[in-house]
């Protein structure tokens, strides 16, 4: 029986590690143990996550660009930027003529993205910070992205709600402006990780709670839904 009980234990010890570190990436744990797992795979996070040109230039650049009618002098503001995905994205969007800043935790992530877009000048830029506490003034970014990021966050809602508040309202004189582009994680996975996830009821009573319109879900690369939304001036 003691044997019993020692597999037991040292089975259900490997399955919480699994759940804890691997499906819910060290969310539970908080951000800096995020970041250090992140930072342990940098070198090797682009090949594990497999991306295609063709694939994140039709979910992501050309949608984006679109709503930006150019993006002349339209700052982006990719958060939890990684390796640079946004960044490397939309600096291949022939309509795309403005630049990006990526912020993230993981530092060596960073490292990645630096030397990855190294090539595109000075329209690329990283920064270093938390992702719960954006080094910018409330109403600043015209676009605001997040992909695959709000479910590792301490507080998602509170992530969220700080996306919301440095992205800059839409108006007359910008229409192109206050586009805000993120995601929230569906599927089996996201029932394993309760507080961090919402089902597409609470996600729609979440946004609509903040100053946002032209709200538009959508179900994207099956284990996440795309939203899109544009922040509006208070009446």
């Amino acid at each position: 029986m003691i044997w019993l009980a020692l597999i037991l234990a040292v089975g259900l010890a490997g399955a919480l590690a699994y759940w804890q570190l691997i499906i819910a990436e060290g969310a539970y744990l908080g951000a800096p143990l995020v970041a250090l797992l992140y930072d342990w795979t940098a070198e090797k996070y682009n090949s594990i996550k497999e991306f295609n040109d063709d694939d994140e230039d039709y979910c992501l650049g050309r949608p984006l660009a679109t709503r930006l009618d150019g993006g002349a002098g339209v700052t982006i503001l990719d958060v939890a930027t990684g390796t640079g995905r946004i960044p490397l994205v939309m600096l291949r969007q022939p309509d795309f003529h403005g630049r990006v800043i990526g912020v993230d935790r993981a530092w060596k992530m960073l490292t990645v993205a630096r030397r990855d877009t190294a090539h595109l000048g000075e329209r690329v830029s990283f920064i270093q910070a938390d992702v719960m506490a954006l080094p910018f003034a409330s109403n600043r970014l015209p676009v605001v992205t997040c992909m695959e990021a709000l479910e590792f966050l301490p507080n998602p809602q509170s992530g969220l709600a700080e996306l919301v508040r440095v992205l800059q309202a839409a108006g007359k004189k910008n229409p192109g402006r206050g586009w805000l582009l993120t995601t929230n994680r569906v599927g089996w996975e996201a029932k394993l990780m309760p507080g961090k996830t919402w089902s597409r009821e609470q996600l729609e009573r979440i946004l609509g709670r903040m100053p946002l319109a032209l709200i538009s879900i959508q179900v994207w690369q099956d284990i996440y839904d795309q939203v899109w939304a544009q922040k509006i001036a208070p009446n």
